[in-house]
């Protein structure tokens, strides 16, 4: 043990003092471990605390990036419904129609990729949540082709 190692080793140069000396070997090296714990410990504390505040200002930032995704995809939903409406109305010149047809398929690709932002966005958030900063940087790049805006 490592531990063990080190009281012989202190002890034996305290030998001349006899058992008292094994007892003071003892006791400095319980207390630089008890020290070295505590360092260990406010150090975890120091970075628990930093990724806690971390943590708060990056949902507090993804809580507003939500209202305003959702308004979007409110608005998004809301110019489907309206093209669609006007899709079947009697009488419309076919080339308006098919205008209408085109604008809510757009519509509907804009709307399943803004979901798709969303969601990966969501995903980094919660990365960073559980990982800390630097984890995102750390990580291997996705695959499938798939590449962020910037």
């Amino acid at each position: 043990m490592n531990f063990e190692q080190s009281v012989s080793r202190i002890a034996e140069q305290l030998k001349p003092l006899g058992d008292a000396g094994r007892h003071v070997a003892e006791s400095y090296a319980l207390d630089a471990e008890i020290r070295r714990t505590a360092d260990d410990q406010q150090l975890k504390l120091k970075v628990l605390a930093q990724r806690r505040k971390e943590s708060s200002a990056t949902l507090r930032q993804m809580q507003k990036e939500l209202g305003r995704a959702d308004v979007s995809a409110g608005a998004l939903r809301e110019c489907m419904v309206n093209m669609q409406r006007e899709t079947v109305k009697p009488g419309l010149p076919l080339a308006e129609r098919r205008a209408y047809v085109e604008l809510t398929q757009h519509f509907t690709t804009m709307l399943v990729q803004h979901h798709s932002d969303l969601t990966g966005g969501v995903a980094d958030v919660i990365d960073k949540v559980l990982n800390g900063s630097g984890a995102a940087a750390l990580a291997p790049r996705r695959s499938g082709g798939r590449r962020r805006r910037g």
